[in-house]
């Protein structure tokens, strides 16, 4: 692993934490840790990541590949049913006016 991937463990949790809305606080009462203090000492860069606490971290949403290699965990999608392919096609084969008025109308009922 490059010594860039192990420099930026800290910013890359922060951002992930971050992006899930939640505290340090709260990302540390959720990863069942007594205080938040190990967490503020992680992210700030002062103590390593141990890999149990981003293990903890993956329950309320942190991606565990990003934080630890720099890349997004690519989560499979289920295939589309034939009914999803359908509308999929059509929707495609609109004009952007008439893409506009569809949105506009599953968005309001």
């Amino acid at each position: 692993m490059s010594i860039d991937l192990v420099g930026y463990i800290h910013v890359r949790l922060r951002e992930e934490i971050d992006r899930c809305g939640l505290s340090l606080a709260a990302a540390s009462r959720a990863a069942g840790e007594s205080s938040p203090q190990r967490l503020k000492e992680v992210v700030s860069g002062r103590q390593k990541c141990p890999a149990d606490l981003v293990a903890k971290l993956v329950v309320i949403g942190v991606d565990a590949q990003y934080v630890l290699v720099g890349e997004r965990a690519q989560i499979a999608k289920p295939p589309l049913t034939p009914d999803e392919e359908m509308l999929l096609e059509a929707y495609r084969a609109l004009d952007v006016a008439d893409r506009k008025r569809m949105l506009a109308g599953l968005i309001s009922g």
